[in-house]
């Protein structure tokens, strides 16, 4: 029924009835006013980027549940025009109609699909429907710039909810029980969640969940996957240099501590052999030495690698969080506004408006020292993709090193800070910044500007000169 403001209508619209949205930033721009077969077969094509066929497995195998999510449409025209839900949509269609599908293999799998459902083009979908464009891109806004202001689970919760679930194994309780374990110990928080998060969970467990953990640890595993542990004080102090080891990625002895150099069991075991608990106070007084305090009181544990410091925190109160040397006055002082004056929590408006700033500076700064030429009218997200080639070119970045930049500058990209949203901060007054995603892009980034500022740097090649007031001492 219609909403107080007469904007939003709860309907169920049936399949055919439904239109897919062409100017979904999913297609190119080149897909506009294409009809729905050709919008059908990009979403097949790009296998492994939108998952339609196992979107469709899953669709068939939970066909008893609610939708979780309605669609939002868009009625123009006379047309249901669908914002948001366009994969599940085409699955839908598939499910109806298999022939959509232009190979034979596919249509093949959505015919034996099609046997396992009741379905056909009457079938009628949830949706929330609009005649008010801005009102609908304000859903899509929300789903693919904001998440849904939802935070994804990691590998501790994936076996949490297992357990939660009674679907679990004792491998899962072993896990969780060891997981835990780390969370009682005496350590910064962010390293803890750092061990415990992607990158680092699985050389852990590796580490720990085997029988040489067991004897080298002290701890039994009960029928019930729970773990009994014979002396605490003992067990504590070898589970913090675990811990240490992996989130540094380097023993005391100066072994590898990484999924790599620990992928077979006899370096598993002799990694375990060479850990002592008396390494128990040198990662105290390691630790100690690594938290950097700021001119806020904010403090920071630092990761030493190669010579460098790096916050790993989002925790941290500014944008930047890495040392850049920048031979340019104008564009040094927007850099030093962002790394130690802005706190993003607190200003989080300008923090966005001068990120796009640095960026937009930096890109015309390395154009303008490369003497580049560039057409007249070409946009920020065009002179990104000519700097990023010219990089490849030169042998200064790899593609991988260049991968986040290009996401910024590709139209239909859906990430949170794409170029577009960037100018959004500057002129749109219904687009505001996430603190934590201005911070968490910039980490996507940092890379990409050292790579840049390291090629302009006047001492390239030579030692790495960094301004004395931003080295952490």
């Amino acid at each position: 029924m219609p909403t107080e403001q007469n904007k939003w209508k709860e309907e169920n619209i049936s399949i055919k009835n439904l239109s897919l949205w062409d100017e979904n930033a999913r297609f190119p721009e080149e897909y506009f006013n294409k009809s729905e077969k050709e919008l059908i077969s990009y979403f097949l094509t790009k296998k492994k980027e939108f998952k339609i066929i196992d979107f469709a497995k899953e669709v068939v195998a939970e066909f008893d549940l609610p939708q979780l999510e309605k669609m939002v449409v868009l009625n123009l025209n006379g047309k249901s025009i669908v914002l948001e839900g366009n994969r599940r949509l085409t699955v839908y269609k598939l499910l109806v109609n298999p022939s959509l599908a232009k190979d034979s293999q596919t249509r093949k799998l959505f015919s034996e699909l099609q046997k396992q459902v009741n379905i056909n083009e009457n079938f009628g979908l949830e949706v929330n429907s609009t005649s008010a464009k801005e009102e609908g891109l304000r859903f899509v806004d929300r789903k693919h710039n904001k998440n849904n202001n939802e935070i994804g689970w990691g590998e501790p919760e994936r076996r949490n909810f297992a357990i939660r679930r009674s679907s679990n194994s004792n491998k899962d309780v072993l896990r969780v029980e060891l997981a835990n374990s780390v969370k009682k110990l005496a350590l910064p928080d962010e390293l803890k969640e750092a061990v415990l998060g992607k990158g680092h969970i699985t050389t852990f467990y590796r580490i720990v969940d085997n029988e040489a953990a067991q004897k080298k640890l002290g701890y039994d595993v009960l029928d019930n996957g729970q773990i009994k542990i014979k002396d605490q004080s003992k067990f504590d102090d070898l589970l913090k240099i675990i811990a240490y080891n992996v989130w540094t990625k380097k023993s005391f002895d100066g072994r590898d501590v990484d999924s790599r150099s620990l992928n077979k069991r006899e370096a598993i075991d002799d990694y375990l052999k060479s850990i002592r608990s008396k390494n128990k106070d040198k990662v105290d007084k390691e630790i100690k030495s690594q938290t950097v305090e700021d001119l806020f009181g904010g403090k920071t544990v630092i990761k030493k690698t190669g010579g460098k410091s790096k916050p790993i925190s989002v925790l941290r109160k500014c944008l930047i969080n890495s040392s850049l040397y920048i031979n340019s006055n104008r564009i040094n002082d927007i850099y030093n506004e962002l790394r130690n004056k802005l706190i993003v929590d607190e200003v989080p408006n300008a923090t966005a408006v001068l990120f796009r700033v640095f960026l937009e500076c930096s890109i015309d700064c390395y154009i303008d020292k490369n003497k580049m030429a560039m057409p007249a009218d070409i946009k920020l997200a065009g002179k990104i993709q000519k700097v990023a080639d010219d990089l490849k070119k030169k042998k200064l970045a790899t593609d991988a090193e260049l991968k986040n930049i290009r996401k910024v500058a590709t139209k239909d990209n859906n990430s949170i800070l794409s170029v577009t949203t960037f100018h959004d901060f500057v002129h749109d007054y219904k687009v505001s910044p996430i603190s934590s995603e201005l911070k968490k892009h910039w980490e996507n980034l940092d890379g990409f500007f050292n790579i840049l500022w390291k090629s302009l740097s006047p001492s390239s090649g030579k030692k790495k000169i960094i301004w004395q007031f931003f080295i952490h001492r």
